[in-house]
């Protein structure tokens, strides 16, 4: 599926309601998707089953991309020289201490991220790349981890 920004969408809608007539558009506001534009027989009802099927295949391939760059921080941390894995961790921290100033995040999460933080490296390299205390994928969902990432 194509996907366009809501400003995209806004400054160039003849060229995005073409797009829409050969498959479903979807519109991003600030990275996520808020709307899909599509022709009304691309929307017919489908099996609610299947629906969530598709759901759960699209919901695991995204846990899947957060696993596999947090294996390639993880990869980062432990072949990196010292310092500059010092530097990195202090980043995330940074990124933390950030979320708890602006109040964006769950104090669960600020609390878990900081305990892994305070790991050695590979056990931290480990930690952020399991189920850590059966938050592994909810932390993967909110990481410190946005500088290292990029």
């Amino acid at each position: 599926m194509e996907r366009v920004s809501a400003s995209h969408a806004k400054q160039n809608f003849g060229e995005v309601l073409s797009s829409a007539m050969l498959a479903p558009v979807a519109i991003a506001r600030h990275g996520k998707v808020v709307a899909v534009l599509a022709r009304p027989d691309m929307l017919a009802q489908r099996d609610p089953l299947e629906a969530r099927r598709q759901a759960r295949t699209a919901q695991q391939a995204v846990e899947n991309t957060r696993l596999m760059k947090h294996q390639q921080v993880a990869i980062l941390l432990l072949s990196s020289p010292l310092a500059e894995a010092t530097a990195l961790v202090a980043s995330a921290q940074a990124e933390i201490d950030r979320w708890e100033a602006l109040k964006t995040c769950s104090k669960d999460y600020i609390d878990l991220w900081r305990e892994i933080l305070l790991l050695s490296i590979p056990e931290l390299a480990k930690a952020m790349c399991s189920d850590w205390k059966g938050w592994g994928i909810a932390l993967r969902q909110n990481s410190p981890w946005r500088v290292a990432m990029r």
